[in-house]
């Protein structure tokens, strides 16, 4: 049984000027990425926290979690970003023939 917070694609990536949260025993802390250390399991991220302060974390660290991404996009838009949009046929019918009969 698998529990709704854990990532499914393994190790997360991040990139610099990602923004993320860490999440410590008494809150959460707000920064955003400075630059990545290493590569794959090994990597490491600097992060430039809110109150100034930087601290490196290892990427495999469950704490860190992924708000936006640079570009603007959220870690649940890229992951329902190569999605088609739902399709209803029945309706499309009935809209053709709508249209054929020069009801609109």
């Amino acid at each position: 049984m698998t529990q709704g917070n854990q990532r499914k694609g393994g190790t997360p990536s991040f990139a610099a000027g990602d923004d993320i949260a860490y999440a410590m025993g008494k809150g959460m802390r707000y920064g955003s990425v400075i630059r990545v250390i290493g590569t794959g399991d090994q990597a490491a991220v600097e992060i430039q926290f809110e109150d100034g302060g930087k601290e490196i974390h290892r990427v495999k660290d469950r704490a860190l979690s992924l708000l936006r991404r640079a570009s603007g996009l959220s870690e649940r838009d890229e992951e329902l970003g190569d999605r088609k949009k739902a399709q209803d046929f029945g309706i499309k019918e009935v809209m053709k023939s709508d249209i054929r009969r020069g009801h609109r």
